[in-house]
């Protein structure tokens, strides 16, 4: 019995990949920032990828789903399903009057 042969992809270039993408809003999500997705109830999710597929242009978003801190299963789901966490606000300073 012979070995299998590699198989060679020819289309090395047929996905985009960016570290970052740019919502409708105008807020950029950068790799690593923590996210939510609309109809998936009750997990977060860290942002790695946005790919857009050159010949037929279609568009997703890669990411690690996240349980109990700790990094999980990769998981992709459509671009205009992002819902960005809100971002903390700062302390106010309260003056004892």
């Amino acid at each position: 019995m012979g070995r299998r042969k590699k198989v060679v992809s020819s289309n090395q270039h047929l996905y985009s990949r960016t570290p970052s993408y740019t919502m409708q809003d105008g807020r950029t999500i950068e790799r690593g920032e923590i996210i939510k997705i609309h109809g998936v109830w009750g997990s977060k999710f860290m942002f790695h990828d946005h790919v857009v597929r050159t010949d037929s242009g279609a568009e997703w978003i890669d990411c690690f789903e996240l349980s109990g801190g700790q990094i999980g299963v990769w998981r992709s789901f459509r671009s205009e399903r992002i819902k960005p966490m809100p971002r903390k606000r700062g302390k106010k300073n309260v003056k004892n009057g």
